[in-house]
């Protein structure tokens, strides 16, 4: 049941990524009625275990390090074919509503949502059906090819490194963990994009 269930809601995110992607829907009306569906199944299906401090704490500073990490790489990204145009769209998009709400859509809901979906809810599905490895393994090749589908290069960079330390962190602590160092990371990139978009969000 859980499993037919939680099936449907990665197609509900494929629609959504497809629609936003051939542009025939808006960016963050969709993305925020998505996430939010993805998040609030995730709790009802699989509720999460209370966070210890450790969990946070290597959330936290994976976080830290998985953005200067970024900030290290994306200059030698820059040359690759559509990475930057894909990139500065992203950050484009912060452009379309007031400052306050990208913060709060992205920081409330869209982040929660797909880390407590993927990471809380389909991640310890696949490996109680099939191994720790496995299930991992399997989880994360969902969540890129789930991205991939938004057909901008940049977000499936970041869905292919940051959420296989994610998905790492979520077998190793638990979803708090992979939430805190997203919301981290996420946080930061928003503050001080890298140097292919210098434009800051303002708050």
């Amino acid at each position: 049941m859980v499993e037919a269930v939680f099936g449907a809601l990665v197609l509900v995110q494929a629609a959504a990524w497809l629609l936003i992607g051939t542009r025939r829907v808006p960016f963050w009306p969709a993305t925020s009625v998505t996430f939010a569906i993805l998040g609030v199944a995730a709790i009802l299906l699989r509720p999460p275990d209370a966070p210890g401090a450790r969990s946070l704490a290597l959330g936290i500073g994976s976080g830290v390090v998985l953005y200067a990490a970024t900030r290290v790489v994306v200059p030698f990204l820059v040359p690759v074919p559509s990475f930057a145009p894909s990139a500065t769209e992203a950050y484009r998009r912060a452009e379309e509503i007031p400052g306050p709400a990208v913060w709060l859509l992205t920081l409330a809901i869209a982040v929660p949502g797909e880390e407590l979906f993927w990471r809380g809810l389909v991640l310890p599905e696949l490996q109680d059906a099939t191994s720790v490895l496995l299930g991992a393994l399997l989880a994360w090749l969902g969540y890129v090819a789930i991205n991939a589908i938004s057909r901008n290069l940049s977000i499936l960079i970041a869905a292919a490194v940051c959420g296989a330390w994610w998905t790492f962190l979520g077998s190793l602590e638990g979803v708090a963990s992979a939430l805190a160092s997203h919301l981290i990371w996420t946080g930061l990139m928003l503050a001080w994009p890298p140097a292919v978009d210098r434009a800051k969000v303002t708050a």
